[in-house]
């Protein structure tokens, strides 16, 4: 049984796509720019948001002015909208409750600027206090880099082999690898099964009851 459980947040622990797609779409409008059907923006998110603006520019991306002012009117609507339409995935406030029961501690490690990521979990999952939460912070480079997962595994204090790195995307099984770290990607995230094994994932689950087995080591 593995000791500390290492979420992703985006596509893992929530469905925040409406909410980011809609502020980012807003954040386009503003600029008479074409907005994207909120089904193109799993591909997209993962890597931050200088990263979203890039992608949902496409061949305007070079033009860094243009991505300053499309952040700038994201950065003003998405903290109003954080959870307009965000929701826990099925399952996951269950399994945290049993985590904490089996004495596994959790964390979370996204690349979603850090001072959304505490009004997320407060406002899905109220009941749960999570070891350490940390977004993508001035002090880390962004995933796959694995200094922020490295750091919160050295200040809970626990060794590699006893930690497991819950994804969603091939960045989130490029960040475990990097880190020396089995990794698990959820199925009902953004991505899916095939990209999570396309990369290497260590194992994949089709649900909250199949992920408590491989954290339990029920495999």
């Amino acid at each position: 049984m593995y000791k500390l459980v290492v979420f992703d947040l985006d596509g893992t622990l929530c469905d925040t796509l409406s909410d980011l797609g809609n502020a980012m779409n807003f954040a386009l409008e503003s600029e008479n720019l074409p907005v994207h059907p909120l089904s193109a923006y799993n591909k997209f998110v993962g890597n931050g948001i200088n990263n979203l603006v890039k992608q949902v520019l496409m061949d305007k991306s070079a033009d860094e002015e243009l991505c300053k002012k499309v952040k700038a009117k994201f950065d003003a609507y998405y903290p109003l909208h954080l959870c307009d339409d965000t929701v826990a995935y099925d399952g996951i406030s269950e399994l945290l409750s049993e985590l904490k029961v089996l004495g596994i501690k959790t964390a979370v490690n996204s690349n979603k600027p850090h001072n959304y990521v505490p009004t997320i979990l407060e406002t899905l999952f109220p009941e749960h206090d999570f070891d350490i939460a940390w977004g993508k912070r001035d002090s880390f480079e962004r995933k796959p880099s694995p200094q922020a997962l490295l750091e919160m595994i050295k200040l809970i204090g626990v060794e590699k082999n006893d930690v497991i790195y819950i994804g969603d995307s091939d960045v989130d099984v490029f960040t475990a690898h990097n880190a020396g770290v089995k990794v698990c990607g959820v199925e009902w995230g953004f991505r899916g099964k095939e990209e999570l094994l396309s990369v290497g994932a260590d194992y994949t689950a089709k649900d909250t009851v199949e992920l408590l087995n491989i954290i339990k080591g029920i495999v």
